[in-house]
């Protein structure tokens, strides 16, 4: 049972349909409200950014110390759905840029290292040379060659490390390369890309698995067949997309119910905000980046840890843990959450997304709370904003993978179809013409008969069927008055015709007499 209090909680937070507040993290804050004013892009995508920079940067410094004693990764995977001119790049390079510049700064140094490597290593690999060569002669002359293998043995121990690149940010990558490059250089990455559709469609989204493995901190195995395979220890990957929707809807077309089976979109934060456009006007003046700046620095300074905890060799990540306050009701809401899986809840049919979201609010707490630089364990107030920061999220999931939306989509992708057959002159069109020639999510009798009920019971379109003729016809116009001067010519009828489908709960509805023979 949940008492009063924590049910007022739950609501308070988790408010449908409403953008999160960010009062209680004044630099994040600043930072989201600064950019939303200059940039005038959706805020949903600006948060996106934010929360894909704060844990690009924090994914390998810290870990989360779960209320219920499980330690996972802080590392979060985004995707915002907008079509063109919504300013996606712009809001990415507003807050990535510190990533792309910080990496620039290291190429040099690099550079360096790379030659002193080189010339340590051909004057090692002329000794180990020499030492072959002088096994190779006394092998050949029988003589034994114990010293010269000691010695062969101690110089492969000394051989030079080629250093590592600081490389946190992959753009358009194939997986081998991603993988490999966490496997050689920095195990920390982030996965970024404004045009996201190029990654859904291409081979890094092919092995869902290993992006889940990844996600819970479990090590993964890379079998290649042209060089040696290898295994990606305690990395860490942030994973950020921005696709349009066309790019969005081809890929759940194809491989959607195979991600979504595996488990893979349950972990993402998911969100497909209204467009600005329409609203964007331009004033006098020059804009203020003042808080961006201030964001900016923090992320720098981040990033400088992240270096000297990669230079030094420590992969030992510091773990945030909750205060007793916060413990308690992370378990209420993480109870709350699971209650609702059943039938009739807000996550019934969504046990997936809903079977994750606890986690999501764990790491999305800890990372506001280091990012903003908040002293000891994470508190209720940090946690009331990841519960409300998630319950956004949540409610968009909700919004894009619920049946009801696909219900929407399915009425919509039908009515399209019958306004244009009606624009060529059809207002009735017969039932299996529609099976036939129609879409064909709608070649099922089932599938068709339900999305046609649905309109019908909109007012959208209506049903008939005439003296003589067997057939069931659509009108398109139910709106128009009736042609007939013999309403007798005309029987009201169902989409269904046997009682089975009535006693199962199918509404019975009332559909406008048509004229017979008018343009079919």
């Amino acid at each position: 049972m949940f008492d009063q209090s924590h049910d007022q909680f739950w609501m308070r937070n988790f408010k449908l349909g409403n953008e999160p507040s960010l009062a209680a993290l004044p630099l994040i804050s600043d930072a989201v409200n600064e950019a939303v004013v200059n940039i005038q892009a959706p805020r949903a995508i600006i948060l996106n950014a934010v929360l894909t920079a704060i844990s690009t940067a924090l994914q390998g410094l810290v870990d989360v110390q779960k209320p219920n004693g499980q330690v996972t990764p802080c590392s979060l995977m985004l995707l915002a759905i907008a079509n063109s001119g919504e300013r996606k790049s712009t809001v990415e390079n507003a807050f990535l840029q510190p990533f792309r510049d910080f990496q620039f700064e290291q190429e040099p140094k690099h550079d360096e290292e790379i030659c002193d490597w080189k010339a340590k290593n051909d004057a090692w690999s002329a000794r180990r040379h020499s030492i072959v060569k002088e096994i190779k002669k006394k092998s050949s002359k029988g003589l034994q060659t114990k010293a010269e293998e000691a010695a062969l043995l101690s110089i492969e121990r000394e051989r030079p490390a080629k250093p590592k690149r600081f490389k946190i940010l992959y753009e358009d990558v194939t997986p081998e390369a991603l993988f490999h490059g966490m496997h050689k250089d920095l195990p920390t990455a982030g996965l970024i890309s404004s045009e996201g559709g190029g990654i859904l469609e291409g081979r890094a989204f092919n092995d869902f698995s290993k992006q889940n493995a990844i996600w819970s901190g479990d090590s993964i195995t890379i079998d290649r067949k042209t060089v040696d395979s290898f295994q990606l220890n305690d990395a860490r990957l942030t994973v950020s997309l921005m696709v349009q929707e066309s790019a969005f809807s081809a890929h759940m077309k194809q491989r959607g119910e195979q991600a979504r089976g595996s488990g893979l979109w349950a972990r993402f934060l998911i969100c497909h905000p209204h467009s600005t456009q329409g609203t964007r006007y331009v004033g006098a003046g020059t804009n203020s980046w003042i808080k961006k700046e201030t964001f900016n620095l923090r992320l720098g300074s981040l990033l400088e840890e992240n270096l000297r905890v990669y230079k030094a060799g420590d992969r030992k990540r510091s773990l945030v843990a909750f205060t007793p306050e916060a413990v308690q009701q992370w378990i209420q809401t993480s109870n709350k959450i699971e209650a609702q899986i059943c039938a009739g809840g807000r996550f019934h049919g969504l046990g997936d997304h809903a079977s994750k979201l606890a986690d999501v609010i764990a790491r999305l707490a800890v990372l506001l709370h280091r990012f903003e630089g908040f002293e000891g364990d994470v508190s209720v107030t940090t946690l009331n904003t990841a519960e409300e920061i998630a319950g956004f999220y949540s409610e968009e999931f909700i919004r894009l993978f619920s049946q009801d939306h696909k219900d929407l989509v399915d009425e919509e992708v039908m009515l399209n179809w019958l306004v244009r057959t009606q624009a060529s002159g059809q207002r009735f069109i017969k039932r299996n013409l529609i099976r036939q020639y129609g879409p064909n999510r709608f070649r099922h009798k089932d599938a068709l008969d339900s999305v046609l009920i649905r309109l019908a019971s909109k007012g959208k379109i209506a049903a008939a069927t005439f003296a003589g003729d067997k057939s069931l016809y659509v009108d398109t116009c139910p709106w128009m008055p009736f042609l007939t001067p013999n309403p007798s010519q005309v029987q009201v009828t169902n989409f269904y015709h046997d009682n089975g489908n009535q006693a199962a709960g199918h509404p019975a509805l009332h559909f406008t007499q048509c004229l017979p023979g008018y343009t079919i």
